[in-house]
């Protein structure tokens, strides 16, 4: 991407996640960001340059506040997903149908 592009992108993120400047440069900030918020604005209006780096910890500052306001938004669906905390019983089930084919097979299940 183009980085005289980036900035117009980042100030567009910045309208649609209703932050102000500053609001945007404490999350910039808190991410390990390095300069200071008169810099984010000087860069959000495209007259002072970030280096690559600093650009993306405005960006993952910004996806951040996005992804905050859209996954509110989100429809929710009927069915159940299983739950990826362990409790699910589907390792457990994956283990006994492995077990019950070696025990048919004979096979012990260590590499030859």
């Amino acid at each position: 991407m183009d980085t005289d592009d980036r900035h117009n992108l980042c100030e567009n993120a910045r309208v649609r996640g209703e932050l102000t400047v500053q609001e945007l440069w404490l999350r910039y900030v808190a991410l390990g960001g390095n300069h200071d918020e008169f810099d984010i604005d000087g860069y959000l209006q495209g007259v002072l340059p970030l280096d690559e780096l600093e650009r993306d910890i405005l960006a993952v500052a910004l996806n951040e506040r996005l992804d905050e306001i859209y996954r509110a938004a989100r429809l929710p669906v009927a069915r159940t997903m299983p739950d990826a905390s362990g409790s699910s019983p589907l390792p457990g089930v994956v283990k006994e149908l492995i077990d019950r084919y070696q025990s048919s097979s004979g096979a012990t299940g260590e590499p030859d």
